[in-house]
């Protein structure tokens, strides 16, 4: 394997802490101020036009304050109406929470070794939970600045969870009636998949 810039891990990193702090609720003043900081830094590197809009919509939005940004966490992902957006890589693949893809995740998980765990998490959740698995690779590509080992386990991650379910979970996003902040948020993060797939030649 060649060696990939550390720049670039560390850069796809912080995409994936960015998309941990919009799956998980926010519901601390401290967590929210980590969510602005990360995206105050990450607007200024937009991949295209379009996403270079999508950041200063999502940074407007969160200009807000944290009860503006919790009510629409609760509306789009935690108070499920007649719009549902699932939030484990199970149910978007096997149509239910609790499948073959959290066994998948939990061999991945001891595979690397490593004991994940956060204080944004204030509750258990299962290991393929969309909070669970942006904290993983999150924790693989850190790794991954010491360790190339850690690539295979990480292309295994993306390949075999985010390829797989983050279109179905973009458009849940980016559809729900009140999806706002969200919808500024799918743009980028579809941006951020496209560039993936291209790094793990899946385009």
């Amino acid at each position: 394997m060649t060696s990939i810039d550390p720049n670039l891990i560390y850069a796809r990193a912080i995409y994936y802490r960015l998309w941990h702090y919009m799956v998980v609720f926010v519901h601390t003043q401290g967590v929210f101020s980590e969510l602005k900081a990360l995206v105050a830094h990450l607007k200024n590197f937009p991949f295209d036009v379009s996403s270079a809009q999508a950041w200063q919509e999502f940074d407007t939005f969160l200009a807000q304050g944290l009860q503006a940004f919790e009510a629409e966490q609760n509306a789009v992902l935690f108070a499920p109406g007649e719009v549902f957006v699932p939030l484990s890589a199970s149910y978007y693949l096997e149509g239910q929470d609790n499948g073959k893809k959290r066994l998948e995740a939990i061999a991945l998980l001891k595979q690397s070794g490593l004991h994940i765990e956060s204080y944004t998490i204030t509750s258990p959740i299962a290991e393929d939970d969309l909070a669970f698995l942006t904290l993983m690779m999150n924790a693989f590509l850190q790794q991954l600045l010491e360790d190339q080992g850690f690539f295979s386990l990480h292309e295994k991650l993306f390949k075999d969870f985010f390829h797989l379910f983050s279109d179905a979970f973009l458009e849940a996003i980016s559809t729900h009636k009140k999806s706002v902040c969200y919808q500024s948020f799918a743009i980028i993060l579809g941006a951020f998949i496209q560039h993936e797939r291209l790094f793990f030649n899946l385009a």
